[in-house]
């Protein structure tokens, strides 16, 4: 159950802030919860907003339905616990700092979190508010730091959107966890259909404005735990993991080509294209990483040899060469 509370207002030098920062606690215990809010509610009114959350399933839905600037994570919970806990967290919402909220006995594993990308921690019951509250703005700090360097590496600088490197790092992710827990990981291949021409025909300004409406329109159709990446020119690919069934895969796929069907308006330009989508499975194609981004490529050439702007699953049949 989301708890809600405007917290008392922290003397913060001169700086005036705008909105209060959002704090998600995950912490199964009731008292060390109550205890967190008493310590917060030293700092003073108006500063933060907490929404409080008792297991991982329920985190993740509230980081699916709103936005946080911080997570304040128990690692024990009754449904995970230890460092999976971090790392499920981090794989759903990479784009969230998070503090760790630790026993004495526990400092091992947080030290293990800080060296895979969480931003502090905090040992329970040696802590009062200005230290919570400290910790809470370092770590925001570093973390759109961090972001700032990962951006020269990890993303598009056109689009935003990752770029092979960090592509191939969320799918290993994901196939990691799939592969724990039995999960099941899509993989979509998109290239668009008549790109160059536009490019020809229109120039290459144009062309970049057209690769980042696609990259928008593409992010609108998946999940906060989707990834979608742009691996070069107009190619495009999806991760989505905790997939349960084969069809949602093809309900995706179909949502991703009425939205590219939809014409773009750019410069008063009225530009119209479609994608051709290819999608392996994991495991049922293969539980190969490289075999699964061949399947997928394969598949979506297939489409493109079935006449574009359609949807092929991989199949046995697809053994062709590109």
């Amino acid at each position: 159950m989301a708890v809600r509370a405007g917290l008392e207002q922290e003397k913060m030098s001169t700086q005036t802030v705008s909105k209060p920062i959002e704090i998600l606690l995950v912490e199964d215990n009731p008292r060390d919860a109550r205890l967190f809010r008493e310590n917060m509610a030293e700092v003073g009114a108006g500063l933060y907003g907490l929404t409080h959350a008792g297991q991982l399933n329920e985190t993740i839905r509230y980081l699916d339905e709103g936005q946080y600037d911080v997570v304040m994570l128990d690692l024990t919970l009754p449904d995970s616990k230890g460092f999976d806990t971090f790392n499920r967290i981090r794989l759903h919402a990479p784009q969230v700092p998070i503090i760790l909220l630790t026993g004495i006995r526990d400092e091992e594993l947080a030290v293990r979190a800080l060296q895979h990308g969480a931003q502090d921690y905090l040992i329970k019951g040696q802590v009062d508010g200005s230290m919570i509250s400290r910790s809470i703005r370092f770590a925001i700090e570093r973390h759109q730091s961090r972001e700032r360097e990962n951006r020269l590496s990890y993303f598009d600088a056109l689009t935003n959107l990752p770029n092979r490197r960090l592509f191939y790092d969320r799918l290993n992710q994901a196939l990691s966890h799939a592969q724990r827990y039995e999960e099941k990981v899509a993989l979509m291949f998109i290239d668009l259909d008549g790109f160059k021409l536009v490019n020809d025909d229109l120039g290459h300004d144009l062309g970049d404005m057209l690769l980042q409406a696609v990259a928008e329109r593409l992010e609108y159709c998946l999940r906060k735990s989707d990834t979608v990446a742009r691996i070069g020119g107009d190619e495009f690919t999806c991760v989505l993991p905790h997939i349960e069934k084969k069809v949602d895969v093809n309900i995706v796929a179909q949502k991703i080509i009425k939205a590219l069907n939809r014409p773009f308006n750019l410069k008063g330009q009225e530009i119209c294209i479609s994608g051709s989508i290819g999608a392996s499975l994991f495991p049922d194609d293969t539980e190969d990483f490289e075999d699964l981004i061949k399947n997928a490529d394969m598949a979506m050439y297939h489409a493109k040899k079935e006449g574009k702007n359609n949807f092929q699953f991989f199949a046995d049949n697809c053994s062709y060469q590109r």
